[in-house]
This record gives structure tokens, sequence and C-alpha cells, in this order.
């Protein structure tokens, strides 16, 4: 499972995962499969992961890479509870990414993000893009 598949949606906790799109919305299942439903697009937004980014002081970050970032730095940098103090949260994603902007990213959103994490580490969809994997091999044999 790749994160484009993965879609959040407003109104609705958790992600899920895109099974089919029609003009007037998505069906979409849980992550392992299982619950498809229709989700209207005139009652639903839809956010997938892989167009997600977070603000830095100079650019923005992919959500992807944050994600990466998290996973690679769990043994340094344990990943806090969603519901820990806002000041905790802020030190966590201040070690994960050191330049995020702390006036644009909320502490609603990186508490979102480390639910995210989660589930996503559950299901273990948190992994280099495949397009990204066949470029780095491509470069390799190259050289």
């Amino acid at each position: 499972m790749e994160l484009k598949e993965i879609v959040a949606v407003t109104g609705v906790s958790g992600l899920k995962k895109m099974v089919a799109n029609r003009n007037d919305g998505l069906i979409l299942s849980d992550l392992n499969g299982d619950n498809k439903q229709f989700y209207s697009s005139r009652k639903y937004m839809f956010s997938p992961l892989d167009n997600i980014s977070i603000y830095t002081e100079t650019d923005m970050i992919a959500l992807i890479d944050v994600l990466l970032a998290m996973k690679e730095k769990q043994t340094t940098t344990p990943l806090v509870d969603a519901k820990a103090s806002n000041d905790e949260l802020k030190a966590y994603l201040g070690a994960i990414v050191e330049d995020y902007d702390r006036d644009k990213v909320k502490v609603s959103d990186i508490k979102k993000l480390v639910k995210w994490f989660e589930i996503l580490d559950e299901v273990d969809a948190i992994k280099k893009p495949v397009e990204e994997k066949a470029e780095t091999e491509a470069t390799k044999t190259e050289e």
C-alpha cells in the first residue's frame, strides 16, 4: 500500500484507502480493506496523503518525508502520545523537523500527524514511494 492510495476525509476519523473514483465522490475502505463505503464529494472533502506538506521556515516538506524521518528517529526520539501537552508535541516535531514553522503548524496538526503515523506504521505503509526507489536503483547502476 502506498501513501497516494490513502486519503483523509473531513468529518471522518482515521484514514481510508481509495478503492474507486467516481464523478460524484470516492469509494473508500478501511486500511485493512474492510468496510467499503461511498463518500460523496458534496458532503466530504478528500486529502490524499501524498499531497500534504508541512510548512518549514524556508519552504515545505512532504508528509512522506516527515513520516520517514519519524520512523528513522523512533529509537532516539520515541513517538509522543497524541494527547500529550502542547509543549511536548511541539518539542517532538521540533526534534523531527528542526525548522518547522511554529506559527503556521498548529498543535492540532501535530496531533493529527502523530495519530496518522501510528495508523500508517501499524499497517506498514510508511515507505519511500516506488518511483523514488526505481530512480535510486537506476542511478546506482549507471555509476
